[in-house]
């Protein structure tokens, strides 16, 4: 029997981030407007260097970053609010809802792991990110690009 390697999730933490999306979802798109702008050149070249066949999107969000989806892969994407987005693209998209804290997948599942703008807003960024090394084979990638928090209490964590 092998041993389970996930870490334990935390439940209040977990409660937070969600709970703070949930509240930004609906204005989400609106309010980084401007920013995504900026943001759009880095994701291209973030998703140019993806490898491999088996890819793990974490934090899809609102879907931003499925216009940059190559073709002809395997894609998993941990669900926010982006499924209407992925069939307007066509995309043949297995969107879930998750937790980076433990990830439900074995142990080198994927080829790749992307995440943009996510770990910035996590309670425990390199305990996640651990779990997402978990996840990606030996000798894959783990690409990220990320912005630091706000120091504003209504916008950071």
């Amino acid at each position: 029997m092998t041993e389970d390697r996930r870490p334990s999730m935390d439940p209040a933490a977990t409660a937070i981030t969600q709970a703070r999306y949930e509240r930004l979802a609906t204005v989400y798109d609106r309010v980084e407007g401007a920013m995504e702008r900026r943001y759009q050149p880095w994701r291209e070249q973030l998703w140019a260097q993806v490898r491999g066949h088996r890819i793990l999107e974490v934090g899809v969000e609102t879907g931003k970053n499925l216009p940059y989806w190559p073709p002809d892969r395997h894609l998993t994407g941990m669900l926010a609010k982006a499924r209407r987005q992925a069939q307007e693209l066509e995309l043949e998209a297995d969107l879930r809802l998750g937790d980076v804290q433990a990830l439900d997948f074995p142990d080198a599942s994927f080829d790749c792991a992307v995440a943009t703008f996510v770990f910035c807003s996590m309670p425990n960024p390199v305990r996640d990110l651990c779990e997402l090394a978990r996840v990606v084979r030996p000798g894959g990638q783990i690409l990220r690009l990320e912005h630091m928090p706000s120091p504003h209490r209504a916008l950071g964590p």
